[in-house]
């Protein structure tokens, strides 16, 4: 009996250990999707939410061509300021769905990754959209469904 004991004790033990590493790497409570509150959001910021609600809207991906090909939104296009890429390429690759777009929302792979802002000021400078109508993601890719 105390044998059984200490074999379900060592086995709930390994377990609870299991459960603790695979919490750890998947970012524990932090990875859970924040809730977005426009009423708090900076000017030119959207959450998913309300982005999601927009007509003809373009999804701009400005994070590495590697990652929008591994997991970019759906029906995304990629402009992107990283020295990798060729802005003037993928300009002309984007230009006919941004030319048709009432709206665009430009993410990055987090909030404060430091790329959205920059694409999205050289989208306006297009002259294409109003400043009201280019808007980035709150929270960038993490905040996608």
């Amino acid at each position: 009996m105390r044998k059984t004991l200490l074999e379900i004790l060592a086995l709930l033990g390994l377990t609870l250990a299991a459960a603790g590493v695979t919490w750890k790497s998947s970012g524990g409570v932090t990875s859970l999707k924040e809730v977005c509150d426009p009423a708090q959001l900076e000017d030119g910021y959207i959450c998913y939410a309300e982005a999601a609600q927009l007509e003809s809207v373009v999804w701009v991906d400005a994070r590495t061509r590697e990652l929008w090909e591994l997991n970019g939104f759906p029906d995304s296009i990629l402009l992107t300021d990283h020295p990798s890429e060729d802005w003037p390429s993928l300009l002309e690759e984007g230009f006919g769905a941004l030319s048709m777009a009432e709206a665009v929302v430009v993410y990055c792979s987090t909030e404060g990754c430091g790329s959205s802002e920059p694409v999205a000021q050289k989208i306006q400078e297009l002259g294409l959209l109003g400043e009201e109508q280019i808007f980035v993601l709150q929270g960038g890719w993490k905040s996608l469904p």
